[in-house]
């Protein structure tokens, strides 16, 4: 039985340890069956999300695209906000401008938070304009061709200046409202014969005369116009029309007469003409020199 034995162990002998791995000869596995290793790993996820239409790791062309333009138009949407009337809540312009018939100058202004504006000018009263306040004045009987002719001659040189505070109610749009003071100063010389023509009305004594007197005269106005401002070229420069009205609510005019030399009879003669002179051009511009406004301005802003 021993030997027997013997040679049953050496036949069949102790099961090799290696063929537990192996699916054909272990019993608990059958071939058919997957392994472990077939099953999907968790590197796999990605793959199947792509597929699923969710982000994965690797950019997807067509949405990096996408991205890219939805980013430019937020910078160009951003980018426009800035520019035109509705955009930054601080402007400052410089611009030339004619105030027809008031002056010919500069004008820098600004814009505050709310669209509130205030702007001052300063320039010159010209000829020709003082010229076009005598026409709209004789036009309508305010005074008399002898008076507009003293004016014109004897008030040579002149400032004005004007202050003004507004409002632009449209935030997208460059319509305004402004209101405000002006102060216009003017200067010249008056002859005797500007006297007589003052009291007669013949405009033929104008410039006659040799006894001369300096004549200088101060108006206060107050100010209104409506307008709008164009921008243009990337909104750095602007185009301004408006329509408006200047009248005048104070006037001061002082006419020196040089009295060395003369007799008293004369000298108090000629004061006396200076003192009529005086009134009655102040009564001259309050009455009178009230005239419509026609403002066109060329402007650079700054901000």
């Amino acid at each position: 039985m021993l030997g027997w034995s013997l040679v049953a162990v050496g036949v069949l002998g102790p099961r090799p340890a290696f063929a537990l791995g192996s699916s054909a000869g272990s019993p608990e596995r059958p071939a058919s069956e997957p392994s472990e290793s077939s099953e999907p790993s968790e590197s796999a996820e990605p793959s199947e999300l792509t597929e699923q239409g969710e982000p994965s790791g690797a950019g997807d062309p067509s949405q990096d695209a996408s991205s890219s333009e939805a980013g430019a138009h937020r910078r160009r949407h951003k980018a426009s906000s800035l520019r035109g009337h509705g955009g930054r809540p601080w402007h400052l312009d410089l611009e030339v401008l004619t105030d027809l018939p008031v002056d010919i100058g500069a004008r820098i202004s600004a814009e505050l938070p709310y669209r509130l504006q205030v702007a001052t000018s300063l320039g010159g009263l010209p000829g020709g304009y003082v010229d076009m306040i005598n026409a709209i004045v004789t036009s309508v009987g305010g005074y008399d061709d002898a008076t507009a002719n003293v004016i014109d001659s004897a008030l040579r040189s002149s400032l004005v200046w004007r202050t003004h505070i507004g409002w632009r109610p449209l935030r997208h749009y460059g319509f305004y409202v402004q209101a405000g003071y002006g102060l216009v100063t003017l200067g010249g010389e008056g002859t005797s014969g500007d006297v007589l023509a003052l009291i007669t009305g013949n405009e033929m004594l104008v410039g006659e005369g040799d006894d001369v007197m300096d004549l200088q005269s101060t108006l206060h106005m107050i100010d209104a116009e409506i307008g709008y401002q164009f921008l243009l070229v990337r909104d750095r420069l602007s185009l301004r029309a408006a329509l408006g009205f200047s009248g005048t609510v104070g006037a001061r005019t002082r006419a020196t007469v040089a009295s060395e030399g003369r007799r008293p009879l004369a000298r108090e003669a000629l004061e006396d003409a200076a003192t009529y002179v005086e009134g009655y051009l102040d009564g001259i511009y309050t009455k009178y020199v009230m005239v419509p406004v026609v403002t066109v301005g060329l402007g650079y802003r700054f901000f």
